[in-house]
Parts: C-alpha cells; structure tokens; sequence
C-alpha cells in the first residue's frame, strides 16, 4: 500500500532534505553519504535486498522513471581502505533539482504489487513524485523562501596541546627514549592549535522561489524559480542552484486533453578535499598553522582544504508531454514522452608539494540523454449499478539512453595539461535500451472483493537477444470488510489484504552493480563491475482500520522478500537452472499509527511509524570481503567482522580473543561483530494548530546496529604519532590498572571491538514554528521558524551516527569517514501568496 506525503503546509518542509522527511513512513531509512551540502541520501525501503554498491530506489517524476544515472569519476586512494562514494561519485542529491515548493505529493511505494507494477526497476522499492499544476481562478502569485545559519552540531573530543605532549612523553619514557618535552614547556604549551576550529565555520544558508498559478476552466499554468544559496560548515565548501519550472494543461472539447511540464536547475559547488578534515583530527595540538615538520612532503590541512577541491557544475533538463483522448466512454488512450539530460563539469584542484606548484589538476565531462515514450490504452467501467467495477490498462514503454565522460588529468601550472604537463585522459561511451509491455486489472465486487494483477515482459539492450526478455507478474486481494453486513458496530474503514509479486534489478543498467576486487599490474588490485540484475519475489499481507469515527487509522503490515543475488556477465540475464543461487532473504513488520484531535481550542495530527526488519544472506557459491566487513552465508549484510577484545594484559596492551587456540591473532580469529543496518526504525510527528498559530515537529530513531568510525580507529589508539581522542585521557598507567584504554605507545593495529561503536540514536530532525500574520480569501502571509537536526541523543563519538561513507551500498553500511558533519540549521522564512 502506498505512503502519501502531501504538499500543503503541515508535511513537506522547504528547509529539509526531502529523503530524509520520508523517515515519517514506517520501514524507510534515509541516511545522508554526508553532510555536505547538496550530498546524496542512501534511501533504503523495507531494508536492503540487494548486494549493489548502489542500491538506490526508483524515482518517477509525473509518471517517468529519471535520476537513473550516477555520474563516477572513478575510484580515489584512501588511508582507511575505504573508498567513500563522494571520491566515486560527484553527483549531487539529483532531487536539489525539484524545489519543495514545486511539489505537490509524494508516494513511497514498497507494497509488493506497487513495486511489481515497476518490473524490472522497482526492486528497490519506488519514490513517485507529482509536481505542482495550476489550478483555475485568479492568478496568484506566490513567494517562500527563509535564511538562517547552519553549525556542526557537534565536534570531536580530541587532546589538546598540553595532553598530547604529555602522551608524546609516556611514549618516549615506554620505549626509553629522551622525553621530548621539559616541565617548563608542558606548562607554557597551552590548548595549541585547535584545527578542528581552523577548518569549521558558521555558515549562512537561503531559499527563494517564487511561483505563479492560475487559468480557466480549459486551461491552466503554473510557472516557477528558484534559488538556493548555502556555505558549508567546512571551510572552501558551498553550493549555489537555480531552479526553473513551467505547467500547461489544456482541456480541448470533451475528450482530448493535453499536458506539458518543462524544468531546468543548475547547481554549482565547491567541494574540498575529502580527507582535509579527516587529516585536520589527526593534526597534532602542538604545531601551529605556520610550521611545516616536513619540507616538501607536508600539506597543512588548511591549505589542503582552500587548494585541493573539486568544482562540479551539474545541469539537468526534464520535460514531459502527454495527451489524453477518451475514445469511448470509459476507454481511455494515454501517450506520454520523457526528455532528460543531465551535464555534469567539474575542474579538480590540487595543493602546491614538494616541487610542484597549486592549481589546476584535471577537468572532467559527463553527459546523460534519456528519452521516453510510453503509449497506453486504459479502461475503467461499472457494471450493474455499483455492483462490479473494472479497470484495465496495456501499455508498453520505450526508455533509450546513453552517457559519454571525457577526463583529462595533468600537472598543475601545465597550462591544463598541455604538452608534458599531461598525465592522462580517457573517454568512454555507453547506450542502452529498456523495454516493457504490461497488461494490468482490477475487479471489485460490491464494493467489497477486489483482485488485482499486472503482468509485465521486460527487456534490456544489456543481455543478448536470446536472453534479453523475461516476466514479473504480481496480484494482490483486498477485502473492504467494514461494508459487511455481518457487523455490528462496524469500524468506519477495516481493509484487509495480501499479495504477491516478482521485480528485478535488470532494468537499471549503469546503476545496479556489484564492485569487486581484482589482481591487477604490480600487485595492486582493481575494481571492476558486475551488473546484478537480480530476481526478487515477495509476499506481503496487511490491514488498515479507522477507528474512532476515522479520527485513529491503524496500518499493520508483514512482507518476506527473496532476492536471487549472484552476480551475471555482461550479456547473461538469469544462471543456468542446474547452478545453485545466492539468496538475500528479507522479512519485516511495520506499523503505523495516525491520528487527529482536538483540545479545545487546539487541533492536533499525530503520526507514530515503527519498523523492524532482519535480512540473511544464503550463500551457495561466493562470500564478498570488505575492509570491515563480510557478505557470508547465514549472516545479515553489512556484517563487520573483527577481533574481540579481552581488556588490557599485565603491561597495558590490549588482548584479544583467540578462537582457534593457536597462541596467534590471525584471520581464523576474526568473528562476527555486529551489522551496519538498523534492526527498528521509529518515527513521530506532530502537527498542532491553535488559532493562527501551526507548529511541526519530526523525531526519528534507529536501533540495533553498529558503525565502524574510520577516524577512530587512530584517534582511539595512543601511539602519539597524531592526535588522540579525549577517550585516550583514561589510559592505562601502573596508577590506573583498571582501565580499558590500552597504555601510551601500544599498537591498536587491529580492527576489533574496541573501536566499533554502537550507532542507537533518537533525533529531533525538524522543528518548525508559524503563525499566519494576515489572511484574506485565498491570499495569506505567514512567518515561521524551523530548525533540522536540533538534538540528537547518543553515545556515539563521532560526527553522527547517520552516515553512510559507502553511500548506498548494502554491504558497506554502518561505515562513517569522519570527512564532513552534519549540521544544525536554524532559519527564519516568509510565505506570501497574492
């Protein structure tokens, strides 16, 4: 069943991510790369059912599938081993294109005849986006927009100048080594250098649009722009779009409608390094912003920050046609076409080292063309009075698109890599094809009994031709139980239903694919691809009852999803029937709970969501290894695999469990640790009016699963060859036996228990204020105030537990790089309509 967000004042929030207002839905997790502006959003419905390094769900705008496309730049070295999806990836969250306010709903559909509806893309689960149409009367005119001011909500408890030299000492004392550090220095070292203040900053963030609607009977416009300016909270980060969007329906005669919508954004953003703040934590106290310890082989992290970044321009076109002509009474014929384009442009910077000067490194171009036509009959017809109504619809659709990248790196101060100075281009040129024919129903019996079926035969240029074509049916049965007669004191709505679907995972070429490791030239290892068209077949069943006069609605609803995992050649679309499968194996509950109330002279919504899920891999034939973590039989994914740790030895070391009794910590000895992806996902939100007087609120929480915080896993350790946490403060000494941090100078080499953290949190997402200053008919003004991620309540040391430096990768969750924070917004807007 379909979960609906509306436009009107009490759902959508301009100054919020819009993926991450989608939490109030139970079983949805939204989980930001990072927090810097414009980052994509790991959006995962009813848990993870695909090994893809990039499971994302569908997004249909106005009814066509877009935002397909990841723009990847390649993959970047790492200190951690980790390669995070903002080093792979320079898109930015492709719905900045579409401005709050030009939306009107949002459907989250995870249902199983919803998804198989979708085929071959709807594995994922689908987010359907309905934008805003004009509407007849008077024109008006309408202004939103706010401005406000965004700080990292919190901040790493690292040493200070004077903690940290006392470390270097203990050090130098262990080894019997000089101390580095006379009393008399110690006293006059101070707090030192603060680098996390060197690289973070207050930064200022605004939205405006203004929108016009009207029209006649027949006609009707809406037409729109707007602007969104925001700096980061890390220095030399920003992010600038500009929005614009039109709307025609035409109604001519009685039968034959037309429509068109036309849109265009333009983002620009400057993006630092990503290790720069990274590097900034591990910085130690004692050197000032002026020292260079290492002539020629050092980079500041502040000057890492202002020269060595990233300067993406990403422009995107959507435009959409369609008619509408009533053949007959009650059939109906619908042709609908899609144009998207999206042109990414980025120039890569580097700092000055060693012999080499700062400036310009390489420049990179992307294009993405998508075209779309989707002709389809649809009939809708009662029969016998209201006793037996039918719909029906065949309809086929034909999605071409191709992408073409060009790159070119070079040695700065080579005149853009002329002559000597290049080190290297490459271009590349890819297109594919999607069809689909599908043929659905519906039959509802005396209102009562409904049945409904879709049968749909996908193909994809992507396998060969003898292999290109397969089914994804899907049914469901809907009992209205309320209008029974039987009932005595029937509920106002009592909906009962179950069904069944298959999707996959062959129709998103370029996006679903499983990253690998190979042996590669001088023993260094490559990643490669493999497309994942993967078969999922699910089964779901629920209710829905309104209570109370309908004041209380109650959603229960429990699914098993089987996904078929392995990983096919270019070419091959299903195994040979006699191979074993991998399987993704999922199963959930969700319930929702949905009320309105008054008070006297208060009103109130209230919407409590909850959600558990567990996943488990079954493996026949592979296992897939990460640097933390393992995709293996009879576990959940993203499960970190480690060493355990059994407090401090005699000498302040840390001790870890040996399973396999050989007297040796070695890989036989690593063990299941935990899993990055939530087990209970809640949520709760509350609209209050009183009088001219609206409040909103959005509390989230996860629970039950794990982060590896990559930064940690130095700062944890006191070795003194860069900064420590303030957790280093407790360390073991012969004073302090007791202690659970290992004694300075021990070696914390080993992924283990004793940096994995616990990422439980509860979050006070959205806050927002109004109060309506002045109302006449159908014109209005209203102020409010609104903050984003106010409060969060956890144990977890670092930035925040909802992050995903992986991005949308199922088997990486849970992975937090410590590269930009989150933010804390707070704003002051108008809304005006005139």
């Amino acid at each position: 069943m379909a979960q609906i967000l509306t436009a009107n004042y009490h759902r959508i929030l301009p100054f919020q991510p819009l993926q991450e207002q989608l939490r109030q839905v139970a079983g949805v997790q939204a989980t930001p790369y990072s927090g810097a502006p414009g980052a994509q959003v790991a959006v995962r419905i009813r848990g993870a059912a695909s090994l893809s390094s990039n499971a994302q769900p569908l997004y249909v705008v106005d009814g066509m599938p877009v935002f397909q496309n990841t723009f990847r730049p390649g993959a970047g070295n790492s200190l951690t081993d980790v390669v995070p999806a903002e080093v792979q990836e320079l898109d930015n969250n492709p719905l900045l294109s579409i401005p709050s306010e030009d939306i009107e709903q949002v459907e989250i559909l995870k249902g199983v005849y919803e998804t198989a509806l979708y085929g071959s893309q709807g594995l994922n689960g689908v987010i359907r986006i309905t934008t805003r149409r004009g509407q007849a009367g008077k024109p008006r005119l309408s202004y939103s927009g706010y401005g406000g001011v965004q700080r990292a909500r919190t901040r790493y408890d690292l040493l200070d100048a004077q903690e940290y030299a006392t470390l270097r000492n203990e050090v130098s004392q262990r080894i019997g080594r000089p101390l580095e550090y006379s009393p008399a220095q110690l006293a006059a070292l101070g707090a030192g250098t603060d680098w996390q203040n060197e690289l973070l900053r207050t930064a200022a963030v605004q939205e405006h649009h203004l929108g016009l609607a009207g029209g006649t009977a027949a006609t009707r416009y809406y037409a729109a722009a707007g602007y969104l300016g925001q700096e980061g909270v890390v220095l030399n980060s920003r992010l600038r779009r500009y929005a614009a969007r039109a709307a025609l329906n035409q109604q001519l005669g009685r039968r034959l409608r037309l429509d068109a919508t036309g849109s265009f954004s333009q983002t620009s953003q400057r993006i630092p390094n990503y290790y720069a703040l990274q590097n900034a934590l591990l910085a130690p106290p004692t050197q000032a912003l002026t020292d260079n310890p290492n002539s020629g082989y050092y980079v500041n992290p502040v000057d890492q920050a202002r020269q060595s970044f990233q300067s993406p321009e990403q422009q995107r076109l959507l435009a959409q046609a369609g008619a509408r002509y009533e053949l007959v009474t009650g059939l109906t014929l619908d042709v609908r076409a899609n144009l998207e384009r999206a042109t990414l442009r980025s120039r890569s910077y580097l700092p000055a080292f060693s012999n080499f000067p700062a400036g310009e490194s390489g420049n990179l171009t992307f294009t993405y063309r998508q075209w779309i036509a989707n002709p389809a009959l649809r009939y809708a017809r009662t029969i016998g009075g209201e006793r037996h109504a039918v719909t029906a619809s065949l309809e086929t659709l034909h999605q071409n698109h191709n992408s073409t990248a060009e790159q070119h790196s070079y040695i700065p101060g080579s005149a853009a890599g002329g002559g000597s100075g290049s080190r290297g281009s490459n271009s590349s040129f890819s297109q594919a094809t999607l069809s689909f024919y599908q043929l659905t129903g519906s039959y509802t019996f005396n209102d009562r009994y409904q049945v409904r079926g879709t049968l749909r035969r996908d193909g994809s240029s992507t396998f060969a031709p003898n292999n290109r074509w397969h089914w994804l049916p899907g049914a469901e049965v809907r009992w209205h139980a309320a209008k029974e007669k039987f009932w005595a004191t029937a509920p106002a709505r009592l909906d009962v239903w179950a069904g069944w679907g298959r999707s996959s995972g062959a129709g998103n070429e370029g996006r679903n694919s499983l990253q690998i490791f190979v042996p590669g030239p001088r023993n260094t290892n490559q990643r490669i691809s493999l497309f994942l068209p993967e078969q999922s077949q699910q089964i779901d069943a629920g209710l829905e009852a309104g209570l109370l006069n309908n004041h209380l609605t109650v959603t229960a609803q429990a699914y098993m999803r089987r996904t078929a995992s392995a990983a096919h050649a270019p070419g091959q679309l299903t195994s040979n029937n006699s191979a074993p499968q991998d399987y993704v194996r999922n199963a959930g509950l969700e319930l929702t709970l949905q009320g309105t109330w008054t008070a006297g002279k208060l009103q109130g919504s209230s919407r409590l969501a909850a959600a558990t899920n567990r996943n488990r891999y079954e493996a026949h034939s592979a296992s897939y290894f990460s640097t933390y973590q393992r995709t293996a039989d009879g576990h959940p994914l993203s499960t970190f695999y480690g060493y355990r740790t059994q407090g401090l030895d005699a000498s302040g070391n840390l001790r870890y469990e040996d399973v396999n009794g050989n007297g040796q910590l070695d890989f036989p000895d690593q063990q299941p640790l935990g899993g990055g992806l939530p087990k209970q996902l809640l949520s709760f939100g509350q609209q209050l009016t009183l009088g001219r007087l609206e409040a909103q609120v959005q509390a989230d929480a996860m629970l039950g699963y794990q982060v590896q915080n990559t930064a940690l896993l130095y700062l944890d350790a006191p070795t003194s060859y860069h900064n420590a946490s303030g957790r280093v403060r407790a360390r073991w000494t012969p004073a302090n036996p007791a202690a659970e941090v290992p004694a300075a100078g021990s070696e914390v080499s080993a992924f283990s228990t004793y940096t994995l953290q616990s990422g439980n949190h509860a979050r006070l997402s959205a806050l927002m204020l109004s109060y309506k200053v002045w109302e006449r008919e159908t014109r209005s003004v209203r102020i409010w105030l609104g903050g984003h991620n106010l409060l969060v309540l956890t144990k977890y040391r670092g930035y925040d537990p909802n992050v995903s430096s992986a991005g949308s990768d199922n088997q990486q969750a849970g992975l937090d790089a410590g590269a930009y924070p989150t933010a804390r917004t707070l704003v002051v807007g108008l809304r005006a309509t005139l």
